[in-house]
Order: C-alpha cells, then sequence, then structure tokens
C-alpha cells in the first residue's frame, strides 16, 4: 500500500495522475477481462468509489501531444501548474490513470491505492472566470413576466366546414354508385 491520500468535502475541478506500476501487456490483458472502471477500483482499493469518469490509457496513445499537452488542451489545466512537473509527465510510459473530483460525489474520503499506483500530481481544471456583476433589474427576477390566463383561441375560418361537407358529399355520392352497381 502506498500513502494515504485525503480528499476534501465538496472538492471540484481536481485531476490526480497516478503512473501504473506494471507492464504495458499486463494491464492491457487486465482490460481484456475487466471494464476499465472495475480495474481502476482495484488498483485505487476502493471497492465502492464511483469510477465511471476515471481515464485508464497507455501513455502511446498520446504520441505527438503528451500527457502534459492532454491535461492542457483537454482539461484546461493551466500551464503554470504543468510546468513544474512537464518532464516528470512526458516521461511516463505505460498506463496511466486519471480520477477525477467527480468520483467522490462530494465527500470527503481517504485513498490507499495499491503500490501498483504511484501518484504523479494533483492538477486543478481552470475555472470561468465571472463574466460581469449580478443582473438587478426587475425583468431577470423570477416570475416577472406577464401571466397569460387563457391561451388565445384559434381564429376559425369557413374553411373546415367546407372540406367536411365536401368529405361528406364524396362519400354519400360513393356509396350510393356502390349501392346502384
Amino acid at each position: 500500500m502506498s500513502t494515504p491520500i485525503d480528499i476534501p468535502a465538496n472538492e471540484r475541478g481536481v485531476i490526480r495522475v497516478f503512473a501504473i506500476n506494471a507492464a504495458a501487456d499486463e494491464i492491457a490483458q487486465q482490460l481484456k477481462t475487466l471494464p476499465k472502471a472495475d480495474l481502476a477500483r482495484q488498483l485505487l482499493n476502493s471497492p465502492h468509489l464511483d469510477t465511471t469518469s476515471v481515464e485508464l490509457f497507455p501513455v502511446s496513445d498520446l504520441t505527438g501531444m503528451g500527457l502534459a499537452g492532454y491535461l492542457a488542451e483537454g482539461y484546461a489545466v493551466a500551464d503554470s501548474t504543468l510546468n513544474a512537473d512537464r518532464t516528470k509527465l512526458d516521461a511516463l510510459d505505460g498506463y496511466v490513470l486519471l480520477l477525477f473530483s467527480e468520483s467522490f460525489k462530494g465527500g470527503a474520503a481517504t485513498l490507499t491505492p495499491t503500490a501498483t499506483l504511484t501518484l504523479i500530481g494533483t492538477y486543478a481544471e481552470a475555472q470561468p472566470a465571472d463574466s460581469g456583476p449580478p443582473i438587478d433589474t426587475d425583468s431577470a427576477k423570477p416570475y416577472s413576466g406577464a401571466a397569460q390566463m387563457t391561451p388565445p383561441t384559434p381564429a376559425r375560418g369557413p374553411a373546415g366546414s367546407a372540406l367536411v361537407a365536401l368529405a361528406l358529399v364524396v362519400l354519400s355520392g360513393l356509396a350510393l354508385w356502390w349501392m346502384l352497381s
């Protein structure tokens, strides 16, 4: 077992990157018999953890981009955050596991991953800045629109009645023709 990792309650937008210390062939073989979510739970030593959003993949899938580039481009992790670990991230080979805050559903937790996992780093996704001050106008308040109690009645024209009358005449003519034949 490795060092326990404490996850605070209500954590949002954090990505933990783990290196998987096993031969790539061994992990590929395990993935043929186990879903990624189940293998992730085993590696994290957390049987009840929601691992549906966990990413588990070979770093070779990121050829030309690298893991640091993937985190920057795919998850908007700031370059200033990645710079300290860029060399380490891009030097990884084999499989990696990305664990996201949403796996903990806002609850506090303590992870005790197996010795097969090594925590490489913890990175925060970029959070959007507030775009401006709150809107305080009356029209932005809930239920401020004019209520319409009854829907307007659609206009009725003579076309509907004329079509019904025409259909009845045609049906009567067909019935009379059939009876006389």
